[in-house]
């Protein structure tokens, strides 16, 4: 009787495999964890790659390493990296890689002892595994990464005619218009919809000497303004300009100094999601160290000045800029000669390796 007994419950357990094997494929479950032809989903497949691939060489992809040696003298893996991004710039990267990956950044160090290197410095981690890594980072004097470094082209507007709006959607790569939402007649605002390729920045007016009463519609932060006052004017341009990410200013040497105006404009700023250029080119500005309490993304950048430049030879300087140091931007009036210099500058800035983004892009950096 219990062989019998045993016997059925072979027969039982082989009964349960076997419907398991026709229904599992068919169930939610079954179908995440097989693919129809019944071996491991290609997601699977493709972490199980990713794990297999050495964590050196997912580093060395990341930061894009040119070649690598090691020195016996230094005793150190050297990783020669593209011009184009600074050595500190580098070093960032690789800090966040090796966080992000379970690995561990014990020492960096800027070098600026051996002249024979472009810019160098010294990496001591460990990885994932515990293991020590000894790198010497340098930045190779003349062969330049891929999208070796950025720039960003802004034009100011204060009008938009019918030629600036065909000459803009000539350009072919990202742009950003920083435009006053308020007091530039009916048309202003609904005429931005036909601009192509464009990112929109409030350029708000802020306390300065040039202010009279020319610029009372144009509606300028000024100091006697009350925290409210500053946060209506913030939140009623965001509201005209909806698609609007930043604010850049427009006159603002004597706003930038004056730091609880600035809290009171960086307050609001940042409930809209916006980040702050000034453009104020004053020294005594107090915009970075106000902006580190927000926890804001705020940067300055030198407008073109007719006054002590030519065009040609601001966009030169920038363009240069951006080699140098990975990253530049550029703010221009607009106007039809602008637009077809920085046109004709497309071709210099890609033969240097230097991609052309929008302003929220270079904010990131």
């Amino acid at each position: 009787m219990n062989k019998v007994k045993h016997i059925l419950a072979i027969f039982i357990v082989l009964a349960i495999l076997a419907a398991a094997a026709f229904f599992l494929p068919k169930t939610e479950f079954g179908a995440r964890m097989l693919n129809t032809d019944g071996v491991a989903s290609t997601a699977i497949a493709d972490s199980a790659a990713q794990d297999t691939t050495p964590f050196v060489e997912r580093f060395k992809e990341n930061i894009q390493v040119l070649q690598a040696s090691y020195s016996k003298r230094k005793k150190r893996d050297v990783w020669t990296l593209g011009k184009g991004r600074t050595i500190v710039y580098y070093l960032l990267q690789a800090q966040n890689f090796l966080q992000s990956n379970g690995g561990k950044v014990l020492r960096m160090e800027e070098l600026h002892d051996d002249p024979t290197v472009f810019q160098s410095a010294t990496l001591d981690a460990l990885d994932p595994k515990g293991d020590s890594l000894h790198i010497l980072l340098q930045v190779s004097e003349n062969i330049f990464r891929d999208n070796a470094s950025i720039l960003s082209i802004a034009f100011q507007v204060t009008k938009l005619t019918p030629e600036l709006i065909v000459a803009l959607n000539a350009l072919d790569f990202p742009y950003d218009l920083m435009v006053t939402p308020f007091g530039m007649g009916d048309g202003f605002l609904p005429d931005l919809d036909f601009v192509k390729n464009k990112e929109l920045v409030l350029w708000i007016l802020m306390e300065s000497q040039s202010l009279d009463s020319r610029h009372k519609k144009l509606r300028p932060i000024r100091i006697h303004h009350t925290e409210q006052q500053i946060e209506n004017i913030i939140t009623e341009a965001k509201t005209l300009v909806p698609s609007a990410v930043g604010i850049a200013t427009r006159f603002a040497e004597q706003a930038v100094e004056h730091k609880q105006l600035l809290q009171a404009t960086f307050k609001p700023s940042k409930e809209q999601n916006l980040w702050f250029i000034d453009l104020s080119t004053n020294q005594k500005s107090k915009v970075d160290e106000t902006c580190k309490e927000f926890s804001m993304r705020c940067k300055s950048i030198t407008p073109y000045n007719p006054s002590n430049s030519t065009l040609d030879d601001y966009i030169g300087k920038r363009l240069r800029s951006a080699a140098r140091s990975g990253m530049a931007a550029m703010v221009l009036p607009l106007s039809l000669e602008s637009i077809s210099k920085v046109k004709a500058m497309k071709s210099k800035a890609a033969h240097q390796g230097t991609s052309i983004v929008n302003l929220s892009t270079f904010m990131k950096y």
